[in-house]
């Protein structure tokens, strides 16, 4: 999907998602948790020192083990926590995907998905924890499907459909439709989220000793964002805005496994970003 906003709104929208980064980043730099940029965030560190112009967000990108340490350091600390929510499936405040977000509070930002989900997070920034795959790439890519799967019912169950038919391709109508009538069966089978994502997880413990190959295996594109620890680490500081982030190591090789020819600027028809129904930037 694609938006445009106003140059003012998406500036104040960029200032507000440094100031979520800089925060996350003093954590992690402060006890020693690694992270990286990925998908947009990285072409647009290397293509544009920062921001692509007219993208919305941020992706950043942990391993499990350092995901699962910022999860328990942001709970104890107090000052943070009470800046920010972490939404996601094994949280409290759930999400309508498998994707972990650090909300700001007190401001929203709710695009198609997660309204037709019921979900209000506030202005936010996407961490994708980066599971072991198998160093068998036959094996890997099944576990990638089979969690693919998982993370489309997940979706299913989440968001209703049957809301977001407005303005869609016919092609589009009828895959949302489809998904609105599986959504109410699945509706009335209790448990099914929570055993949804329990199965999912057990995918991402199957190579945790053998593997030196990660990968975010929800994500859509899982098969060719992998990374080789090995090869990506340590991760290296780059020039973004007036700050910087990191990116791992063999950062061109990686992004061109990934995005393809990431330094060439997309024509309009082609560019994506997630303007969403409702922002409110609250007291900032």
């Amino acid at each position: 999907m694609y938006g445009e906003y106003e140059d003012q709104v998406l500036e104040k929208l960029h200032n507000i998602e440094l100031m979520i980064l800089n925060d996350f980043m003093e954590l992690c730099d402060k006890n020693g948790l690694e992270y990286f940029a990925i998908s947009g965030s990285a072409i647009g560190t290397l293509r544009h020192k920062g921001f692509i112009p007219w993208d919305d967000d941020i992706d950043i990108a942990m391993l499990r083990e350092d995901y699962e340490k910022f999860v328990k350091l942001m709970d104890s600390d107090k000052e943070f926590s009470a800046k920010y929510e972490l939404w996601g499936p094994d949280r409290e405040k759930k999400y309508y995907n498998f994707q972990p977000t650090l909300s700001l509070k007190g401001t929203v930002f709710v695009n198609r998905c997660a309204g037709a989900a019921g979900y209000k997070p506030g202005i936010l920034m996407d961490i994708f924890p980066y599971d072991k795959i198998t160093e068998d790439r036959e094996k890997a890519l099944k576990v990638i499907k089979k969690s693919r799967r998982l993370a489309i019912l997940y979706n299913v169950w989440n968001v209703n459909y049957f809301k977001i038919l407005k303005g869609e391709s016919t092609v589009q109508k009828i895959k949302n439709i489809i998904c609105g009538v599986m959504r109410i069966f699945m509706r009335l089978i209790p448990g099914i989220e929570e055993r949804i994502y329990k199965k999912f997880l057990s995918y991402t413990r199957l190579a945790e000793k053998e593997s030196d190959t990660y990968t975010c295996l929800f994500d859509p594109g899982a098969h060719i964002m992998h990374i080789k620890k090995a090869e990506s680490y340590p991760t290296v500081e780059m020039p973004f805005e007036d700050t910087k982030i990191r990116l791992v190591k063999n950062y061109h090789e990686q992004l061109t496994q990934h995005m393809g020819s990431y330094m060439e600027v997309p024509p309009e028809d082609k560019r994506t970003n997630h303007k969403p129904n409702e922002l409110d930037f609250g007291d900032y």
